[in-house]
């Protein structure tokens, strides 16, 4: 089922009106693991790192569609695996609370880091020019994570041991009925469940997003508070889980499948979009349609939400097993992508041509060449980068 009113995306559009479902709209490939896959990222066009739920790292080669490699990096699910030094090194995060830097080629570890989260937010590598991460060397980067404490995100430098700074969110935004809490020596907020960079304020900035759905936007050079101060996304009775950034525009996932919308105003605010709420397609089950039984239709949140380099198009990973590809600048839904048989836990998009590969409890990695012929190429946001190069 697509449903696709935006104009740039309009080839969608008209696979829809003329009832396409099979091979246009089916993955490009599938590949296989042994176990599920909880979080995927291009390592170039020919690349893919994967990582699953039993701890294991896999670089998979595209062009045959194979492992090339594949090694334990958690004792637990690898909750994130991120290329860089152009796949030369790659970062994982350990449910157990551990990061570490690889060597993909020799399967050794370089450094490593015990944060003791809690938390499934994924860490977030902060590279000092604003490149991509793809193209930064570690020792250029710092990398923030939740730490035991839940309102405590860390930094990391892989050049010295131990962590480089705080960052604690003393307040929130939210206020519980009454004004009790069980532990009044913590703020409101609650854990961390979603970190993203913010190139728009600079390399050294960061959004940072609590189970209360509260947002704000730290500043890595005065962690002492938040440089944008904390404002509610949404309803804390229906916690955030994840979030995505596409320049001045913030989306954040909550537990009942609700996207909330904020914009970071030029006066360093953040506040709710117009509408406020992203348009998802209805579901099956919500029309109590006939096909409702193949959907699972208990799990209505979004895992990740993945942003196309160009900033024009979201994937959302859903529980209920679906791919859903939102529009950025109508801020609704073109339609769903169906293949896997279980909840969909992961979602990248590849700088270079724009595809999509997906990962699952069911161990499929998809990868989708839907909407790929409107990609314009990935945003310059480092130094360099012209005005021009920036959406608005």
């Amino acid at each position: 089922v697509i449903e696709a009113p935006a104009p740039q995306c309009a080839s969608l559009a008209v696979m829809a009106s003329s009832g396409s479902s099979s091979s246009s709209l089916a993955p490009v490939a599938i590949l296989q693991s042994q176990g599920g896959v909880y979080d995927v990222s291009f390592a170039g066009a020919s690349r893919l790192l994967s990582g699953g739920l039993e701890g294991d790292a896999t670089v998979w080669d595209l062009s045959d569609r194979r492992p090339l490699s594949s090694w334990t990096a958690s004792e637990s699910t690898v909750l994130s695996i991120q290329g860089l030094d152009g796949g030369r090194e790659c970062l994982t995060q350990g449910k157990e609370g551990l990061l570490q830097l690889w060597d993909p080629a020799t399967k050794s570890s370089l450094w490593q880091a015990h944060t003791d989260a809690c938390s499934f937010a994924r860490a977030l590598v902060l590279p000092s020019g604003g490149e991509a991460t793809l193209d930064a060397s570690s020792a250029s980067c710092c990398i923030v994570s939740p730490l035991a404490e839940p309102h405590i995100l860390g930094v990391f430098d892989v050049r010295a041991p131990g962590k480089h700074c705080d960052l604690a969110l003393a307040k929130s935004a939210f206020s519980p009925p009454g004004g009790a809490s069980m532990r009044p020596d913590l703020p409101a907020s609650g854990m961390c469940t979603a970190l993203c960079g913010l190139p728009v304020l600079g390399p050294t900035h960061l959004l940072a997003v609590y189970e209360s759905t509260d947002t704000c936007a730290w500043d890595l050079r005065f962690p002492k508070e938040p440089v944008v101060p904390s404002v509610l996304a949404g309803d804390p009775a229906a916690p955030a889980i994840c979030a995505a950034v596409m320049w001045r525009q913030v989306w954040v996932s909550c537990s009942d499948g609700t996207i909330h919308a904020l914009k970071l105003r030029p006066s360093g605010q953040l506040k709710r979009s117009t509408g406020s709420v992203v348009r998802a397609a209805p579901t099956p089950y919500s029309r109590e349609a006939p096909e409702a039984e193949s959907w699972q239709t208990d799990k209505s949140g979004v895992n990740m939400l993945a942003v196309r380099p160009d900033l024009r198009l979201v994937a959302g990973a859903r529980w209920d097993r679906r791919v859903e590809l939102f529009d950025v600048k109508s801020a609704q839904s073109l339609g769903r992508l169906q293949c896997h048989d279980a909840g969909v836990l992961g979602a990248a998009f590849d700088r270079e041509r724009g595809a999509l590969a997906t990962a699952g409890e069911d161990g499929r990695i998809a990868l989708w060449g839907a909407l790929s012929e409107t990609y314009a190429g990935p945003v310059a946001v480092g130094a360099g980068a012209s005005a021009e190069s920036r959406p608005e």
